[in-house]
């Protein structure tokens, strides 16, 4: 993926599967954070000009047009969007686009000319901290190429509990130079990475794109106690970029997964350009089996509430509750479990459903 020279280009097919994941998961969240804090923070680390050359709007207008649905009708609450872009151009686009758009009140927006990672540190300092109160905060890095922020500022980015991060990761562009000779840029791929290990990645065998990734995860892990990736791939599927996703919330997290599952109900891990929206999918792999037999070999001949497989499966598996629903219906018509007829309020339980008071028992 080559960064454009214009001041806005044409879309392409992953951007737009992006751009879905981003508006699916900014829907929940803003209705989530306003619900229970006073004022919540967004940042677009590369907003770039807010449209797109056919029309379509860019990560910072679906963000202020999520908000302004969120925040309109909730005056007592506020929200702060930063945008910040480094080419001036594509920041006055943004600027004159978002002209044009009726901003709630209480909807406050920055835009920064600046880079981000000289940015976001002084951000940090004056507005993230409000007093003793932490914001809320959702940042969306999303750079052309590899060398625009370090894996320090992620880790400083994550040091308020109430923050999660989205980053594009470009693994497969990381991969062609990992062995380059030149110290400058493995001067930049560690300081990407935070550590010297990815270095070491080029003398081991496998592949070394999923080792790029699953290091970057485990690099956030360090940070988060949630963290996933989601595969954008071309029309060959080749790895073009890697979307990570960091939080410490579980609700988020079960949100983004939810998210990821829309654009790809094929695994929920990855999306190609090759990828026809139109034409209908004649054959979508059903976790059902696998889900099936990680609930067997996890819950062997116990008794335990739905509430507590909920959240295993929710933090632990790369599925969903509404997979886990279909696995447990199928379980209870052949017989591996029985539902008692009770739930825990004393209430009879209707059969085929699994709130999550009700007493599974897994009879082998």
């Amino acid at each position: 993926m080559s960064k454009p020279k214009e001041t806005i280009w044409p879309i392409e097919p992953h951007t737009i599967a992006k751009h879905e994941i981003l508006r699916r998961y900014l829907g929940a969240w803003f209705g989530i954070m306003i619900n229970s804090n006073p004022k919540v923070l967004f940042i677009d680390g590369f907003s770039g000009p807010g449209r797109y050359l056919g029309g379509e709007i860019g990560s910072p207008l679906i963000a202020l047009k999520i908000a302004t649905e969120q925040l309109g009708k909730r005056q007592q609450k506020q929200a702060i969007l930063i945008f910040i872009e480094e080419n001036a151009e594509r920041l006055e686009y943004l600027k004159s686009e978002i002209e044009n758009i009726d901003v709630p009140a209480n909807i406050q927006i920055v835009y920064l000319h600046n880079e981000f990672q000289n940015s976001v540190s002084d951000l940090l300092f004056n507005v993230q901290n409000i007093g003793r109160y932490l914001l809320p905060s959702f940042v969306f890095i999303d750079p052309f190429g590899i060398n625009d922020f370090s894996f320090s500022l992620v880790e400083k980015l994550l040091r308020n509990p109430k923050t999660e991060v989205f980053i594009n990761v470009m693994v497969e562009f990381i991969n062609r130079f990992l062995a380059d000779p030149n110290d400058e840029i493995k001067k930049i791929i560690v300081d990407l990475y935070g550590t010297e290990e990815v270095l070491k990645i080029v003398e081991k065998p496998g592949n070394r794109v999923r080792q790029l990734q699953d290091l970057y995860k485990s690099q956030l892990s360090k940070n988060a106690k949630y963290v996933r990736y989601f595969e954008m791939r071309d029309s060959n599927r080749r790895v073009i970029y890697t979307l990570f996703f960091a939080t410490n919330n579980l609700l988020g997290y079960v949100k983004m997964k939810e998210a990821l599952w829309k654009v790809d109900q094929q695994t929920g891990i990855s999306f190609s350009d090759s990828t026809n929206k139109d034409q209908e999918v004649l054959f979508i792999l059903d976790p059902t089996p696998e889900i099936i037999e990680i609930l067997c070999k996890h819950y062997s001949n116990q008794s335990i509430l739905k509430k507590d497989i909920r959240i295993f499966i929710e933090e632990k598996s790369p599925y969903i509750v509404r997979q886990l629903n279909v696995a447990l219906k199928i379980m209870e018509n052949n017989g591996t479990i029985c539902v008692e007829p009770c739930k825990c309020d004393g209430l009879n339980r209707k059969h085929g459903t699994f709130p999550d008071n009700c007493i599974i028992n897994f009879l082998n």
